[in-house]
Order: C-alpha cells, then structure tokens, then sequence
C-alpha cells in the first residue's frame, strides 16, 4: 500500500509542470492512440493503458503536454515545477523536470505521426522507488469535431 501511495505522489508530481515554450515538437495535429505502462523499481508493474487523444497545435507547444500520459486525466502543470534541458532534433526529444518532490528525465524519439519515451521519475529526497513510465502513440487519423 505504502508503494502505490509514494507511486501516485511521484507520478502526480512529476505530471505537474509548468508550460515551455520553446522547440516545437515535430508531430502533425490529430488524434493519437496513447499507451502507457508504468513500473517501479521494486518490480511492480501495471498493465498497458492505451486512450485515444486530439493533440492540437497549442499542446505541441509544450513537450510535457504530449509526452505525458496523465495530461489526459486533467492533470493541470504546477508552477513550482520547471521544464530543463529541452533538446528536440534529428527525431530525438529529451527534457527533464525539476520538482520539490521528484525530477523527472523523459528520452524518447518523435516523428511526424509517432512517438514513444520514457519518463524515469526519482524522488528528490533521495529514497523512494524510481517510477518509470513508458508512454507510446501513434496518428490515427484528423481530430473528430465536438
């Protein structure tokens, strides 16, 4: 029980941060099928989530509205976090977030209609579990009007 309370705290954490905009990131607007697994360094695993989601061009402004999973349960940016060491090129994209509670490093590879990375939260008191999360999509197709 003690794991997946400290598991949601660092993964709530980390999700909080605040908007960058700096490089945009190379994919086309549309809507995405989004999976993401999540495992701990203790070897909890959970099981592939995937969603579907309409990525507009304000969220390719932000690297950590696309690259994050929980962007999509209304997980809103904390202020006090900060987006670092952005680097998008050559269809590889990495960043890390600095928070009170945990930093964050997200690597992964990005193309037009494709992306996956890995986001490896470690708390930044120094102990707690690593948490890493991979989160992959994939361009379905334009985003359906509402």
């Amino acid at each position: 029980m003690k794991t997946v309370v400290l598991l949601g705290i660092i993964i709530g954490v980390s999700i909080w941060v605040a908007p960058v905009r700096a490089e945009s990131i190379p994919l086309k607007p549309g809507e995405y099928q989004i999976t993401a697994v999540t495992e701990t360094s203790n070897g909890e695993a959970g099981k592939p989530d995937t969603r579907t989601r309409c990525m507009k061009d304000e969220h390719l402004a932000n690297p950590d509205a696309v690259f994050n999973y929980y962007v999509m349960n209304g997980f809103k940016p904390k202020p006090s976090n900060k987006v670092t060491n952005l680097s998008i090129h050559g269809g590889k994209v990495s960043y890390d977030i600095e928070g009170p509670h945990a930093m964050t490093r997200v690597e992964g590879t990005v193309s037009s209609t494709t992306f996956s990375v890995v986001r490896k939260a470690m708390p930044t008191s120094g102990t707690g579990l690593l948490v890493t999360m991979k989160v992959d999509g994939k361009r379905t197709g334009d985003c359906t009007s509402k």
